[in-house]
């Protein structure tokens, strides 16, 4: 990835930009500002031989502020969006950013679960060291009982008061053996417990999405399209589409994926038919789910994350089948 100087994302050309009123949290030390510019990304069905969208960050700087300005970035990502893929192309694209965003919530989901686990295991694991140290305590007082019955008997004291302290002792050695068992039985279920938890552990780290953590966009982000050299396209639609989303996970975060996918879906409802204005919402989810299905068929591992029920054939027989005109064909 390379980078290359512009201007701060929200600042009028010409207006210089003090230290005081720059944060370094979203711009770097020099007043020009900067921005990203992805590697290529190869990208069956392009209208074009490349392309660049520019994918603007959220946060701006406004009168001397940090303002969220998210409804503007969406719209600048779907007005470039919309003339640069075909209702085919933005209806699958949707369909893997929520996929993939579907996989993330999950992950981040489990990872909670299993941290909530590890506490309730560290709080089990603190009362069992506490009772531990109680054991050694109670054992210890147990022994000395027994070496001052010793000293007791060998005073020749009374005898019924003797029999009277074995008694006592017996019953606390017993009561002392019990809870020794149940704290032995205890601590080996925790320390299973603890194994489990590790293999979990272990299994959930293997299948995470890269770059989880991923910061907010603090620079304007060039994302560079350009079409296969061999001319027609060789993948899947849905594989295309999952190439490109599967790039943006380093580069984006959770949030910027959140408004890349609404800025695909308002694309995708510009391209609602007349007859269906009435009721986009319908059609949408008809187109949505048509391509789901296409993206799960070739994407097993995606079964988990789909939304909604089955619709049989693929998107490009869903958009005829919806009404949609083709790009080279004029609505009608």
């Amino acid at each position: 990835m390379s980078e290359e100087r512009g201007r701060p994302q929200g600042l009028p050309p010409g207006s210089g930009v003090s230290g005081e009123r720059r944060r370094s949290d979203f711009w770097d030390s020099s007043d020009s500002g900067s921005r990203l510019v992805s590697r290529p990304i190869v990208v069956d069905g392009l209208k074009a031989s490349s392309l660049q969208i520019e994918l603007a960050p959220r946060i701006r700087w406004v009168a001397g502020q940090l303002v969220d300005d998210s409804f503007r970035a969406v719209d600048r990502m779907a007005l470039q969006l919309v003339k640069a893929f075909t209702l085919e192309q933005l209806a699958m694209a949707t369909v893997a950013l929520q996929v993939n965003l579907r996989k993330q919530k999950a992950f981040i989901e489990k990872k909670r679960q299993l941290q909530d686990r590890w506490t309730a295991l560290a709080r089990r694991m603190r009362k069992l060291r506490a009772e531990e140290t109680h054991l050694g305590f109670a054992e210890k007082r147990l022994s000395e009982r027994r070496e001052e019955m010793v000293r007791l008997a060998a005073d020749d004291s009374d005898p019924k008061r003797l029999v009277e302290v074995e008694a006592i002792l017996e019953i606390e050695e017993a009561e002392f053996l019990r809870r020794r068992r149940e704290w032995a039985a205890e601590a080996h279920a925790a320390r299973c417990e603890w194994t489990t938890l590790e293999e979990e552990d272990a299994k959930l780290l293997s299948g995470a999405p890269r770059e989880e953590s991923t910061g907010d966009l603090r620079y304007p982000y060039v994302l560079t399209l350009v079409a296969p050299r061999d001319g027609p396209r060789r993948r899947s639609l849905a594989s295309a589409m999952h190439t490109l989303v599967d790039a943006l996970q380093k580069p984006l975060s959770r949030t910027d994926q959140m408004l890349l996918e609404i800025a695909f879906r308002r694309c995708v409802r510009e391209h609602v038919p007349r007859a269906e204005q009435s009721s986009p919402d319908a059609w949408e989810r008809s187109l949505l789910r048509a391509a789901e299905d296409e993206f799960v068929a070739e994407f097993p591992w995606s079964r988990p994350y789909r939304q909604g029920s089955a619709r049989p054939g693929p998107i490009t027989t869903a958009v005829r089948a919806l009404g949609v005109p083709r790009p080279e064909e004029p609505r009608a």
